[in-house]
């Protein structure tokens, strides 16, 4: 499988702003690639460069084959946008919005009636194909928006927190329908500050921070680089007072933190944890409620990495 996109030193300043600086990555073609990110972190400024509505500082990339500098119309014709903010026309039926943008792609009408009848069923808008968008609640609003980006069949489709403000059940949709465009072999560039939904939709994740890339890999990679140790959680109907400390002898045991009735155990391996915490706690008459392993999340990883401040 080749690179579909390859971006080398990307840099956009403002000023003397430094939105994005000097990136490096390759995403995989027929990969769903996250860019995950607190607000400001330079992923709406990336999406902007690689689908041409901003031009780089410095840096060089290629889209599809295409270069970046010099190939913007051709890199234009094999993409799709989904962008953050509704951008169609509110005074315009879900129909007519869809016609406009294939007149835009050189569709004719025939083809531009058969695709929108399609995607509309495709996104659950048929029945409202006759009514102004700009009275769709923001899920559908989100739905047209992506039926609107893929119209012309594109090689690769960027989706700029699509799912920001949306109920859940539409959040639902809007990753579901992702997931069936992906399957059908179409390359997906998708950024959040969501770090659940990244963790669930994104095949790899590059993680930004103040114009950075700070870390790039799957979910279960990034999970890994921040600790070599594991944590179990302990419910237990009571914590008396020593118990920590007796638990701290035990061989496997890195570090231990009692609260009211849980207790976190910090552990360097996983095999025969429960057996001997089991045990451990049968031995001193003391009911245990749940023995459960915590696994990281992506949080944890962004928390470690970037520090746990409030950013503008």
């Amino acid at each position: 499988m080749g690179y579909i996109i390859e971006v080398e030193g990307l840099t956009k300043k403002f000023k003397d702003f430094t939105a994005v600086n000097s990136i490096n990555l390759k995403i995989k073609e027929g990969e769903i690639f996250g860019f995950l990110g607190p607000n400001g972190a330079g992923k709406t400024t990336t999406i902007s460069m690689l689908t041409t509505l901003l031009t780089p500082t410095s840096g060089k990339a290629r889209i599809g084959g295409y270069d970046l500098h010099t190939d913007g119309v051709m890199i234009r014709n094999i993409i799709g946008v989904v962008p953050q903010n509704f951008a169609l026309f509110p005074e315009l039926t879900a129909s007519e919005n869809l016609a406009y943008i294939g007149k835009l792609y050189g569709l004719t009408d025939k083809e531009i009636r058969e695709r929108s009848e399609r995607l509309l069923k495709t996104v659950d808008l048929y029945d409202a194909k006759d009514r102004i968008a700009g009275i769709f609640s923001g899920g559908m609003k989100q739905r047209l928006s992506l039926a609107a980006s893929i119209i012309s069949h594109p090689q690769i489709l960027f989706m700029d927190e699509p799912t920001t403000g949306l109920d859940p059940q539409s959040r639902i949709a809007m990753r579901e329908l992702t997931r069936q465009l992906n399957k059908e072999g179409m390359t997906i560039i998708y950024t959040t500050h969501d770090m659940d939904e990244a963790d669930k939709i994104c095949d790899r994740i590059s993680i930004m921070d103040k114009g950075r890339i700070i870390a790039e890999g799957t979910s279960a990679h990034l999970k890994e680089m921040i600790s070599t140790s594991h944590v179990v959680e302990v419910e237990i109907e009571q914590c008396p007072p020593g118990l920590a400390q007796e638990l701290k002898k035990l061989p496997f045991i890195r570090s231990v933190d009692c609260e009211a009735g849980l207790i976190n155990i910090n552990v360097d391996r996983k095999a025969g944890v429960f057996y001997h915490l089991s045990d451990f706690f049968h031995r001193r008459n003391l009911k245990v409620e749940e023995i459960r392993f915590k696994e990281h999340t992506l949080e944890d990883v962004f928390i470690q990495l970037t520090n746990s401040n409030l950013r503008d």
